[in-house]
């Protein structure tokens, strides 16, 4: 046995105050959630640990559990990462100036970690030029707390080689790993058949290894040598050093938010493109979101690789396009690794049932990175009359851009839904914070549209032009589309 069995009420001594510890996870699926909620119990017992960087590379909750147990001011010092969407706790403190935070791309932190354990001076992209996290603007710095005592050049920096900038994506420190697994053999032998996705335990493994420190592992059982294929190990025993038995699997080791572990379902069972289909057109959306869908779906050519953003998009886009009977023409794909099958939306986005294909979180990202998106469909927190879009920080919380920036710098079609009645105001004079940019995507030779109910615009450099409008177009808005021209 090459590490050490540590039991649930002991598990939160081996993190040391001050550590930064990096956890793996994509809204429930992968998550170590019994550890997390062992960390929050000592913290709220006995104040240990506490003054923590806790790094990861997704969005870890559905709003009560996952990183939301870690929500306390003292537990956590720092947070970096690139969404809290899903965890209101969390994005209430760092809006609130209780918690420092740095948000970078979901795409840039999944694959620095694997910079990192093969130590690398850094990574070049130009993801988020231009935008909050270059720090020409605020460095990723969501909040006041974060400006004082965090310099912008802290996580990245402007490089330029042969003549084009780029964002330099510095390395930094890890002291603990927190990872999850199905089974573990007793040579510490790791494997993950069992998950929804494949994402960052590897790398994360490896780069606290190399840099001398801890990497703690939550699993369902403990098997013999032997039991797991060889192919099936994604994380190997010589980089994990304590092991967790989950007490309770249903509570703490789901397959995602809303799948326990015994149900394969999400990753097993491949359905043919017609029961897809057929699932996916049966599915109840409101009239006004299948109105946005079904323009959206105008802007798709058929032979298409998509990508589907979380909200609107994940809920819209596939049910649309199931009901014109396009979906066994194109390629659906969600940015956590998933091809194919029904993708599933809320607090279980990121997953699918009956998936074509699953590969990994930070390769996923190298594909979109390298323009292998024909189209992408995201949600719009406030756009203005420039089209620039923010989706990261509005109504004072701290929502961060998870993984847009990465998905809209590499894709050739971005297409924006929303729905043009929302609880404030969409359009906008000057975006809150500024998660695209519409000018350097237009330099990027990107096509840029925007779909809500009623209408659909085009990006063009002297600003949004009228494509489309529903002839059902109300007074409403009508003024509204000459609002816009005044922007």
């Amino acid at each position: 046995m090459t590490y050490r069995l540590v039991s649930p009420d002991d598990v939160a001594d081996l993190i040391p105050c001050g550590a930064t510890v990096v956890s793996d996870g994509f809204t429930m699926m992968s998550v170590a959630d019994e550890i997390y909620a062992q960390i929050e119990r000592s913290f709220v017992e006995k104040g240990h640990p506490n003054g923590l960087t806790w790094v990861h590379a997704a969005g870890q909750s559905n709003r009560l559990a996952g990183l939301a147990r870690i929500a306390h001011a003292g537990l956590v010092k720092r947070v970096v990462g690139p969404h809290w969407g899903l965890n209101p706790p969390m994005a209430d403190l760092l809006g609130s100036n209780a918690v420092e935070c740095v948000c970078l791309p979901q795409g840039q932190i999944s694959t620095l970690y694997r910079t990192i354990a093969a130590g690398r001076p850094g990574q070049l992209s130009s993801v988020g030029l231009g935008t909050f996290v270059d720090p020409r603007v605020d460095g990723g710095r969501l909040n006041d707390l974060t400006k004082q005592n965090v310099a912008a050049d802290e996580y990245v920096e402007i490089v330029n080689i042969d003549g084009r900038e780029y964002l330099r994506y510095k390395p930094f420190a890890m002291n603990v790993g927190i990872i999850r697994g199905s089974r573990i053999d007793s040579f510490g032998n790791m494997s993950q058949e069992d998950d929804a996705t494949i994402l960052d335990s590897l790398a994360i493994a490896q780069a606290v290894h190399n840099q001398g420190g801890i990497v703690i592992a939550q699993v369902k059982e403990i098997v013999k040598p032997g039991d797991i294929m060889p192919r099936l190990v994604n994380v190997p025993g010589v980089l994990i050093d304590y092991v967790m038995v989950c007490s309770d699997p249903s509570a703490y080791h789901r397959q995602s938010s809303g799948f326990v572990p015994v149900d394969m379902n999400l990753i097993s069972g491949y359905a043919t493109p017609q029961n897809v289909e057929a699932a996916m057109a049966a599915a109840e959306i409101s009239p006004e979101r299948t109105m946005i869908g079904n323009r959206g779906v105008e802007l798709v050519h058929p032979g298409d690789i998509i990508n589907l953003g979380t909200g609107i998009p994940g809920d819209t886009i596939g049910v649309a396009l199931a009901r014109e009977k396009m979906l066994d023409r194109v390629t659906l794909t969600v940015e956590s690794g998933i091809y194919g099958g029904i993708p599933l939306g809320g607090v279980d986005f990121g997953c699918a049932l009956h998936p074509q294909a699953i590969i990994s979180h930070p390769a996923q990202f190298d594909f979109y990175n390298g323009g292998g998106v024909d189209i992408t469909f995201m949600g719009v927190g406030q756009v203005d009359g420039a089209g620039n879009v923010n989706v990261s920080a509005f109504a004072g919380k701290a929502v961060g851009c998870g993984g847009f920036m990465d998905i809209v710098d590499g894709a050739k079609r971005v297409c924006f839904l929303m729905k043009s009645k929302a609880h404030y105001p969409k359009w906008v004079e000057r975006v809150d914070q500024l998660t695209f940019n519409g000018a350097a995507s237009l330099d990027r030779g990107q096509e840029v549209f925007l779909c809500t109910e009623y209408y659909t615009l085009q990006l063009e450099r002297k600003g949004w032009v009228v494509r489309s409008v529903d002839a059902s177009a109300t007074a409403r808005e009508a003024l509204a589309l000459a609002r816009l021209e005044q922007l």
